[in-house]
């Protein structure tokens, strides 16, 4: 598998899933997958979407991944084309974008938090023109 410089791994429940939901809510572009990992790209960085292994599956309860996970050390941040496209899509896809910017945003009206169908929170902004 090739890499770009800057990548990320983020381990899913439902690889497919997931993938599907950042390649279709927020714009990334699949540059390889199989059955066990996706590599999407957003401006010149790989998000991986790996499948935890099936063997560990039974380790992680499904309550918890369906809640938002606040609580993360690392949040990813996204430039989209549109915040109103992509939260019509993440709502279709099982995840969801905040209607309001986050309180600690200090006015800025342009960058919202989501997360994806497995509780992972991101952020999202608007490309710049």
């Amino acid at each position: 598998m090739k890499t770009c410089e800057m990548s990320a791994v983020l381990f899913a429940r439902n690889h497919a899933r997931v993938a599907t939901f950042y390649r279709e809510a927020l714009g990334l572009t699949c540059t390889v997958s199989d059955t066990d990992y996706s590599a999407l790209n957003c401006s010149g960085f790989d998000l991986i979407v790996h499948q935890i292994p099936r063997h560990l599956l039974a380790e992680c309860s499904t309550e918890e991944s369906a809640q938002r996970r606040t609580g993360g050390s690392i949040r990813l941040n996204f430039p989209v084309d549109s915040v109103t496209a992509a939260r019509t899509r993440a709502a279709a896809l099982g995840g969801q974008v905040d209607d309001q910017p986050p309180p600690w945003a200090a006015g800025d009206t342009s960058f919202f938090l989501g997360s994806d169908p497995e509780g992972n929170v991101f952020g999202i902004s608007e490309r710049s023109a």
